[in-house]
Parts: C-alpha cells; sequence; structure tokens
C-alpha cells in the first residue's frame, strides 16, 4: 500500500469545507496530545484537545483515529520521514523562511557517515543527539536506523534534544519520535534566542527513566571534570577553556 497517498487523499476528507492545510494541522495536534497526555495527565492538554476536536462532527473526528493508525502502520514497515513527505506533497514548505526537507535519502547517507565512530559503543554510556532544527525529525529517524543497522538499541542508549522554530514542524516531530519510541525532549522554540513556547517529553523518555539516566551521567561527568582539574593544578598543567564530553 502506497501510505502516503492514502493519507493524503484521506486527510481531504476529513472535511472538505476547510483546507487541507488546516486539518492536516489539527491532526498533528490531535495526534500530539493524544500521545503526551497519559505522561503528563494535563487539563491545559486536555482542553487543547478537547477545542480542536469540537471543531468537527463526531463522524469526522473518528477520521483522525485513522490518519495515525496509517502513519503507524508506514512506519512499522520501514524507517520514513513519513510526515515530512506528506508536508512537502501537500506544498506546506515555507518558502520565505526556507522551509525545505532534507530528503530521507540523504539523511540516511548523511546518518550513516557522521555515525560510523558508534561501532566503537560500548553499551554502557548515554549517547546524546542535538538537533538544534529539526523539521519533520527525519534527520533524527535516519540516524536510529543507522543505529539498529549496528545493532544497537536506541531505545536504551539514545537521548535526543530536537528544537524547531515552527509549531507544525515541533509536532511532526514529536509523533513520529513518539511512536518509534526514541527518548527525546521536543522544544517549540528558537535555538538562537533560547526562547522557547512549548516543551514536550517522548514518552520513551519516561518509560525508559532518561531522567535518572541523565542525571547519574551529569555526576559522573562532574566527578571526572573535578579529578581532571585536580590534577592538572597539582601537576602544574594549563587548565583547558574548553571541554569534549
Amino acid at each position: 500500500m502506497d501510505y502516503i497517498k492514502e493519507f493524503i487523499s484521506k486527510l481531504g476528507t476529513v472535511d472538505t469545507a476547510q483546507r487541507k492545510y488546516e486539518t492536516f494541522k489539527d491532526f498533528l495536534t490531535l495526534s500530539t496530545y493524544s500521545l503526551a497526555q497519559p505522561f503528563y495527565r494535563s487539563e491545559e492538554i486536555e482542553l487543547k484537545y478537547k477545542y480542536i476536536s469540537s471543531k468537527y462532527t463526531k463522524e469526522q473526528a473518528e477520521e483522525f483515529p485513522k490518519l495515525l493508525a496509517l502513519l503507524v502502520s508506514a512506519l512499522e514497515e520501514q524507517h520514513q520521514d513519513f510526515l515530512g513527505e506528506v508536508f512537502m506533497q501537500l506544498n506546506l514548505g515555507n518558502t520565505h523562511n526556507g522551509q525545505f526537507f532534507t530528503p530521507y535519502r540523504v539523511s540516511k547517507m548523511m546518518s550513516s557517515i557522521t555515525g560510523y565512530h558508534v561501532k566503537k559503543y560500548a553499551g554502557s554510556e548515554i549517547m546524546t543527539l542535538c538537533e538544534p532544527c529539526c523539521g519533520s525529525g527525519g534527520m533524527i529517524i535516519a540516524f536510529v536506523e543507522a543505529l539498529m543497522e549496528q545493532d544497537i538499541n536506541y531505545q536504551h542508549c539514545l537521548y535526543v534534544e530536537a528544537t524547531d522554530i515552527d509549531e507544525m514542524c515541533y509536532k511532526m516531530t514529536y509523533i513520529q519520535l513518539s511512536l518509534l519510541g526514541i527518548p527525546a525532549k521536543v522544544i517549540w522554540g528558537d535555538s538562537l534566542s533560547m526562547r522557547y513556547n512549548e516543551v514536550l517529553y517522548t514518552p520513551f523518555f519516561f518509560l525508559g527513566d532518561f531522567k535518572q539516566k541523565l542525571e547519574d551521567r551529569a555526576k559522573i561527568n562532574n566527578t571526572q571534570e573535578a579529578v581532571s582539574e585536580d590534577t592538572a593544578v597539582n601537576t602544574g598543567s594549563q587548565l583547558k577553556l574548553f571541554k569534549f564530553l
């Protein structure tokens, strides 16, 4: 089945009185909050979900879970930037802001090259990945696929921080990373000004106890830094201004 073609076709039948852009945006909001709410149990999230749902009849609202099911089936079949491809095929990119998503094949090639060093991964430490302009999360998805090809279980050892200034990109990333079981902090905000509108952690951040894992990692790094600095002082060595952990 061509899941993307089926998704776009069904998207257009949800509410023929409005543009696909609006329907897709509402799909992203409903899916994002559906995935987050079991872990947050937030009244604010609940109200936002109900507000979007109230725009549709019961029959129309029942189409959104079917759209999500198509996305799940597509991601189960293979790793891919499904929502990013839908976004571009619907011509929703903001050309004024230079919003063009990297084709997944290119993302996969780049991830295979940059991720080559993880072949030496010992299996105990946590890897971190920062994506300051994440789009729909395609580069992250490609990286975890590269890890899987090296028999590394990213759900246990990878922590991602992904940011985008565009609300739809933020939600596309959150949905796809959540469905693929990627432990992540997804941020809607500006990476340059460090101003953020909303932050959500994916389900596997909670299920994998990554809060504790990151705290333990920070303690180990702090201890190693203290020992390194003491050694430098005692031996008269020059202190490093920049440290790469």
